[in-house]
């Protein structure tokens, strides 16, 4: 019986990567481009992101043309990354914000980062991007909170005193993230601000193979009944 719910755990795994390899390659678009590919995403090396969406962001912040967003996909042996480039420049008394939403799948995710290239701001200007994180749950509709399990938020800003250009959180190891996105210019009372490009990058590191794991134990299980039968 104890090995049940290994063999449970590669069926469901495996059921994940069945999704991932059912959906394109991701190629480079727009925002709005991949808010078009619906539930049905595209891949990343491993990683199926999908779903993705507008949110309503800062009532006081003009939002950007996610046609003006472009995005650039990226994968190494454990990593996936979406390169986002930005062209907004905010004067004194300008906010402008891209906040979105997009859910990212594979097996065995253990991190999620956020990195900031190329922004700039002057005065009391600041350039901002974060990203919030529920691994294998949701957050309530519209909004980063509500996460029924261990949530992670990434904060990072550029400003004329200082910077922090890469953040990011670490897993025990999830089939699924749900993320939000928010990045922002603000020019403040007197200064200035210029997005530059924002990685949203994720790491999947599954151990040991499901496909090794799912097909030893179906072999397990046929060599069992062959056991029984006779």
């Amino acid at each position: 019986m104890g090995r049940w719910p290994w063999l449970c755990g590669a069926l469901l795994a495996s059921l994940v990567g069945a999704r991932t390899a059912g959906a394109a390659a991701c190629a480079p678009g727009t925002l709005q481009g991949y808010i078009d590919l619906g539930a049905t995403g595209c891949t990343a090396g491993a990683v199926l992101f999908a779903d993705f969406r507008l949110e309503s962001g800062q009532s006081f912040a003009t939002p950007i043309d996610p046609t003006q967003v472009q995005i650039t996909p990226t994968a190494t042996a454990n990593a996936s990354a979406l390169l986002l480039t930005f062209s907004s420049s905010a004067a004194a008394g300008e906010l402008f914000e891209s906040f979105f939403h997009f859910d990212a799948s594979a097996s065995g995710l253990v991190a999620a980062v956020v990195a900031l290239a190329g922004a700039s701001a002057a005065g009391d200007g600041v350039v901002t991007a974060t990203q919030d994180v529920c691994p294998d749950g949701s957050f309530l509709p519209g909004v980063p909170i509500g996460c029924p399990s261990a949530a992670a938020s990434s904060i990072t800003f550029v400003s004329d005193s200082g910077s922090l250009l890469a953040d990011g959180a670490s897993f025990a190891g999830a089939s699924f993230f749900d993320v939000f996105a928010d990045v922002a210019a603000d020019g403040g009372l007197s200064g200035s601000a210029a997005l530059g490009s924002v990685t949203l990058s994720f790491t999947a590191i599954p151990e040991p193979s499901m496909a090794a794991l799912l097909a030893t134990g179906l072999v397990f299980f046929a060599r069992s009944r062959v056991r029984r039968q006779g």
